[in-house]
């Protein structure tokens, strides 16, 4: 059985990169219209009670819109430019592995009605533990003799590629936790001084 590999190539990543970063800021602006059912004001109208128990459904929805809107434009703008599929593999695996989760914990923050830190820790937990769990896949692969240049059977991109996409994942999903710390910790502080 012949196995499919991508070495290394600056060229496949800077044009994985480069029309990532045009397709996301497309999508992302698309996300404004939807942002405006989770603005503070209307959340604030709904039972506490209710608005939890619409975290986690609410993040798994906005996780998959989060998925779905970029793959559907960078099929079009790369069809309509190469008139082929070419990067797909590793602008897929970059929005499945970390916009969507970013989408998804950033989404279910928003609907809690409090403990946002607490709120990350559960949700921002679920994707961390996916992350690490695919990124001890990849290690356990290449440990056994593996090579980093194969292609992954579900996304088609590289081990190496969705090795880094699985770090870039983890360390902005820990620098999103860290701040929700400091903001989180600030806020006790304002409370015990003024309480």
């Amino acid at each position: 059985m012949e196995q499919y590999i991508q070495p290394i190539s600056w060229n496949w990543i800077s044009a994985v990169c480069i029309s990532s970063l045009i397709i996301l800021t497309a999508s992302s602006s698309l996300f404004i219209p939807i942002s405006k059912f989770v603005e503070p004001e209307r959340l604030d109208r709904l039972p506490k009670w209710f608005r939890w128990i619409l975290v986690l459904p609410g993040a798994f929805i906005a996780g998959y819109i989060g998925e779905t809107i970029p793959r559907l434009l960078f099929s079009l703008v790369e069809v309509v430019i190469n008139h082929k599929l070419t990067f797909r593999p590793g602008f897929d695996s970059l929005v499945w592995q970390g916009y969507a989760p970013l989408v998804f914990v950033a989404f279910g923050i928003q609907l809690a009605p409090s403990s946002r830190f607490t709120t990350f820790i559960i949700i921002g937990g679920i994707k961390i533990i996916v992350a690490l769990a695919n990124l001890v896949t990849v290690f356990n692969f290449t440990n056994g003799g593996g090579s980093w240049n194969a292609l992954d059977p579900i996304t088609n991109s590289p081990l190496w590629w969705n090795a880094m996409i699985y770090l870039l994942c983890l360390t902005l999903l820990f620098a999103f936790g860290f701040l929700l710390a400091k903001q989180s910790i600030a806020q006790r502080n304002v409370r015990s001084h003024t309480g």
